[in-house]
């Protein structure tokens, strides 16, 4: 596997990808949206009753056009959401529009510390969280990555990737990939 910008020998130790329930959730969006476009719309029809099928047919066609077009926008862009994590860094690449993607990295050197959190009891739940590391100068420069299964497990692995590069340096090219299991059923 490879992503745009990788260097030369750079291996890729765990790609986090965000989980379904983001997905579910922009598509739900997506349709909503729809509907309350539709809902405004008949509304409207209401209020300029000689125009009514007019409306209503627009606003049906359109509400239409606005559910299909963001649920295939957020098809789009779940498929190409990504986060890696290799010996060298951490990449995040976020699809901002059909043309733009916009990738943040932050090298080893340049991380202060990682951590791992639920944002909400619902999510926790379902063991969703978010991952958060943050560079040890610049505020408001960390990457966040939201929706990730296993997010205290990934932020305890880079910890780990954190400390070999600060105590050990010779011993990052050692570090075994990320097993996206839950504990006790990883390899060892």
């Amino acid at each position: 596997m490879e992503f745009d910008g990788q260097q030369t020998d750079e291996k890729i130790l765990h790609t986090i990808v965000p989980h379904a329930i983001s997905l579910i959730l922009r598509v739900g969006q997506s349709i909503a949206g729809g509907l309350l476009f539709l809902f405004v719309a008949v509304m409207i029809s209401t209020v300029l009753s000689a125009f009514s099928v007019v409306i209503i047919v627009a606003g049906v066609l359109l509400a239409i056009v606005i559910a299909i077009g963001g649920i295939a926008w957020s098809l789009f862009s779940y498929k190409n959401s990504k986060t890696y994590i290799t010996d060298r860094r951490i990449i995040r690449f976020d699809r901002v529009n059909p043309l733009l993607v916009t990738k943040r990295s932050l090298f080893w050197n340049e991380v202060l510390k990682a951590k791992g959190y639920s944002p909400g009891f619902f999510m926790r739940l379902l063991g969703i969280g978010a991952l958060q590391i943050e560079p040890q100068t610049t505020l408001g420069e960390d990457v966040h990555v939201p929706f990730v299964t296993l997010y205290e497990d990934l932020a305890n692995y880079i910890d780990k990737i954190l400390f070999t590069y600060k105590n050990q340096p010779s011993g990052v090219p050692s570090i075994k990939p990320f097993v996206p299991k839950p504990k006790g059923k990883r390899d060892s």
